[in-house]
């Protein structure tokens, strides 16, 4: 009876694991079709600025941006510079280190999110800190975003 429990157990817990991940290709769009985000707004009143070496790294190995793809799979921060920012009425990419399609990674927001970024061309030629799960997305390295606490402007 005891190893009966312990099995339902495990496979309440397992399934309960995968009905909470998310599935990206349902819910991603070809970035050729996306319009850039305006920068002209300096507006980071809803940015968290941190210093490089100070902040909460969640416990977290810290890599740059150059090094996610060989940690797909992998939770960790992530530093580097959003080239460029954007935006489609489903999803919004930060492309890092540079635009589309020569970016070596990006992060993206989905719709039902925006809100919780406020304006996203805060992030544009600025150096950040993402912490997430590294997946992949057309063989490019992603990380979804899905809290504002996964995302801070480091100071220069």
């Amino acid at each position: 009876m005891r190893l009966i429990k312990i099995i339902f157990l495990l496979f309440v817990f397992c399934f309960n694991l995968s009905c909470n991940k998310e599935d990206n290709s349902s819910e991603t769009s070809d970035l050729k079709d996306n319009n850039a985000v305006n920068t002209d707004s300096e507006n980071e009143s809803d940015a968290e600025i941190v210093n490089e070496s100070s902040g909460d790294n969640s416990g977290l190995i810290t890599i740059t941006s150059g090094e996610v793809k060989l940690h797909i799979g992998d939770s960790l921060n992530i530093k580097g510079l959003v080239a460029d920012v954007y935006l489609t009425d489903k999803v919004a990419y930060l492309n890092f280190e540079n635009k589309f399609p020569k970016n070596i990674f990006s992060c993206a927001i989905f719709e039902n999110k925006f809100s919780l970024f406020g304006d996203l061309s805060k992030y544009k030629n600025r150096k950040v800190e993402v912490t997430g799960k590294i997946t992949t997305y057309k063989n490019k390295p992603q990380v979804i975003l899905t809290s504002k606490d996964q995302i801070k402007i480091l100071k220069n």
